[in-house]
C-alpha cells in the first residue's frame, strides 16, 4: 500500500457510491451547506508544512504547520529537558526562543493572528502542578525555574493560555499523571498540554473566538489526556 502524506488526511473525502443524478446531487449539496455552521472553506488548510526552517530543530521532527484562511494552526511537541536536565539549556535558549520568533513571523508574514498547541512540557504556575512546593520539583524537568519562565517570554510576546483564560484560577485540572506511579486515579497529575492563542482570540469583535478548553479524563490509553479548546468562527 502507497503511504499517504499527512496533507491527504486534510483533503475532501473521496467516495465509492454509486454517483447520483444531478437534480439529487444538487439538492444533497445545497442541504449540506445550509447545515454548516461556517463556509466549508475556512475549515480546509490552504497549506500543510512540517518544519521551522531550522535544522537542528527540524530533525526531530516535532511539528505540524497549518495554514488556515483565519488563522495559522501550529500542533508541536515541544524537546523534554531530559531526567538530569540534560537538553534544559537548548530548549529554553533556542529551542524556545527559535519557535515563538518562529510563530512571530508566521503572523507577520500572512497577517493572521496563530493558535499553538500540544505538549509543552512545562507546568507553568503552581495550578499546574498537584503536589506544588515539593522539593525537587525545580529539578524535575517541566518544572524548573528556566522552563517556566522561558514560557512566560513567550506569552508575553502577545500570546495567551486558553484554558488559564477562560478558567482562571482553576485547580486540579491536569492532562499528564504518571503511569509508573499510578498517579491517574487519585488526580496527581500536571497540566503539560496547552492551546495557547494570540491574544485577538479572546477579542468579541475577531472573526475566531476562543469559547471554552477542557480535558478529556476519561479518555484513556496514554499517560496524556486529549485537551480540547472550542472555536466560534463567523461566518
Amino acid at each position: 500500500m502507497k503511504q499517504k502524506s499527512l496533507n491527504s488526511f486534510f483533503s475532501k473525502p473521496t467516495s465509492n457510491k454509486p454517483k447520483e443524478s444531478n437534480n439529487s446531487s444538487e439538492v444533497k449539496q445545497q442541504q449540506n451547506s445550509s447545515s454548516l455552521p461556517v463556509p466549508e472553506e475556512h475549515l480546509v488548510p490552504l497549506d500543510v508544512t512540517y518544519a521551522m526552517g531550522k535544522q537542528k530543530h527540524d530533525t526531530e521532527g516535532r511539528f505540524v504547520v497549518l495554514d488556515f484562511p483565519l488563522f495559522t494552526l501550529c500542533n508541536v511537541y515541544v524537546p523534554n529537558s531530559g531526567q538530569k536536565l540534560e537538553r534544559l539549556p537548548y530548549r529554553t535558549r533556542e529551542w524556545d526562543k527559535d519557535f515563538v520568533h518562529f510563530l512571530q513571523q508566521k503572523q507577520k508574514d500572512r497577517k493572521l493572528p496563530v493558535l499553538w498547541l500540544g505538549d509543552l512540557n512545562v507546568a507553568h504556575t503552581n495550578l499546574e502542578v498537584w503536589n506544588d512546593g515539593a522539593k525537587h520539583l525545580p529539578k524535575q524537568a517541566g518544572v524548573t525555574a528556566e522552563e517556566r519562565a522561558s514560557f512566560q517570554e513567550q506569552l508575553d510576546l502577545g500570546f495567551v493560555d486558553a484554558f488559564s483564560k477562560l478558567h482562571p484560577g482553576a485547580k486540579g485540572h491536569y492532562s499528564y499523571w504518571s503511569t509508573r506511579a499510578g498517579n491517574r486515579q487519585p488526580n496527581k497529575g500536571l497540566r503539560l498540554d496547552y492551546f495557547i492563542c494570540d491574544h485577538s482570540f479572546f477579542d468579541d469583535s475577531s472573526t475566531v473566538i476562543a469559547r471554552d478548553s477542557y480535558m478529556v479524563y476519561d479518555q484513556h490509553g496514554s499517560d496524556h489526556c486529549p485537551v480540547i479548546l472550542e472555536l466560534e468562527i463567523k461566518p
